[in-house]
């Protein structure tokens, strides 16, 4: 078995969570179509609003405010496209530097219909700028404002309550993708009444790929998936039971003390890299951050590089660019906004823990990392 230090961008599930949802998939009483009208159907379809409600408590929301999906890009495509929808005109959207693609793509198709797109601006560490985003309210207001919960790359953590409570204030829709927020010991930023729009996806956390949830507080938004009246004529489409039992099961077993004992394990990964690599930098250090998430940056060596030759011995870990057939390197967006020399990001790598990470594991990946830097030559250096 390999090192695994990829979970920011897919997490085993967890045991209980897969027993849970074999239950769903096997057993008679739950194997129905829930938007079928008979007494099987009407059985799942009891179970499936069970399992709506108790999202429903945990985002402290309304059991009609949660549409399950199938994850994190349709939620966000679904909140930018249907809000756009709603409000049925030319519609100025703001969204900041560093968001997710299934945001700034979904923005750019908007654009490319006749809609505004604003672009909110950054600190070198990573966080949104409150002040810019005041100051366009107050100015070209915008018809919604989408920030980020946690940056997927750098982990940093936004300040989003003030964002949510200034959109309030102005009468304006705020979404947040919660995708590395919901299930990492941050969900008290999510319950915030002033939010209009939250997604996340269970794969994140420990539960299965291809469900997720979107929540809508004091907004109904139209279908993108057009079709029957499922999810309250919010989403068509044959509902995924397992798939939502996962999502809760997952839920449920997302501790706090889960999310403080991986932070401990982050210290120590940052620590003993910081300590032994003269070189070393880590992204967004002096930000509030994730507990799982770390990018760090070994100039002069090559991100791609690294990564590709860390999957050589058996270690999966992310980067912030990636090299093209063509030998172009494409810079991360999130490291270009927060302005890193482009040299120092060419060198980055994300490393995100998960729960099944051990402090084993961490040091065996850095007696291996190291070991790798030591024995290479100029081969794993970015070109100049």
């Amino acid at each position: 078995m390999g090192i695994y230090l990829d979970h920011a961008a897919t997490t085993p599930v967890k045991p209980a969570v897969a027993e849970e949802m074999r239950r769903y998939l096997t057993d008679r009483e739950l194997m129905a179509n829930p938007f079928s009208n008979h007494a099987p159907g009407r059985r799942a379809a009891e179970a499936r609003e069970l399992l709506r409600l108790s999202v429903a408590n945990h985002f402290m929301c309304l059991p009609d405010d949660v549409i399950f999906n199938s994850g994190g890009s349709e939620g966000d495509t679904h909140a930018l496209a249907g809000a756009a929808l709603l409000l049925d005109k030319p519609v100025h959207l703001a969204i900041s530097a560093i968001e997710h693609e299934a945001v700034v793509e979904t923005a750019k198709r908007l654009g490319r219909l006749g809609n505004r797109i604003s672009i909110v601006p950054v600190s070198a560490d990573g966080v949104v700028e409150v002040d810019y985003v005041e100051d366009l309210l107050k100015g070209d207001k915008p018809d919604l404002v989408s920030v980020m919960t946690v940056n997927n790359e750098v982990g940093t953590v936004q300040p989003i309550g003030e964002i949510a409570a200034l959109c309030r204030q102005y009468d304006v829709l705020f979404h947040t993708d919660a995708v590395r927020a919901v299930g990492h010991g941050l969900e008290h930023l999510v319950t915030d009444p002033n939010i209009h729009l939250i997604n996340c996806t269970a794969h994140k956390f420990g539960g299965p790929r291809g469900v997720g949830v979107l929540i809508q507080r004091g907004v109904r938004l139209p279908q993108l998936i057009r079709g029957g009246g499922q999810e309250g004529g919010a989403r068509a489409g044959t509902e995924n039971l397992a798939g939502f039992a996962g999502f809760v099961k997952a839920l449920e077993l997302a501790a706090p003390e889960e999310a403080q004992a991986i932070e401990q394990l982050r210290a120590h990964l940052e620590y003993e890299l910081i300590t032994r690599l003269p070189n070393c930098e880590i992204h967004a250090k002096r930000a509030e951050r994730a507990t799982h998430i770390t990018s760090v940056s070994f100039k002069p060596r090559s991100g791609y590089k690294l990564q590709e030759a860390l999957d050589e011995i058996g270690i999966a870990v992310g980067t912030g660019s990636a090299c093209h057939d063509d030998g172009d390197v494409t810079i991360s967006p999130v490291l270009t906004a927060m302005g890193v020399e482009e040299f120092l990001a060419r060198g980055t790598l994300r490393l995100s823990l998960g729960w099944p990470t051990t402090k084993a594991e961490i040091d065996e990946f850095l007696e291996r990392f190291i070991d790798l830097l030591d024995k290479s030559d100029d081969s794993l250096n970015c070109p100049i």
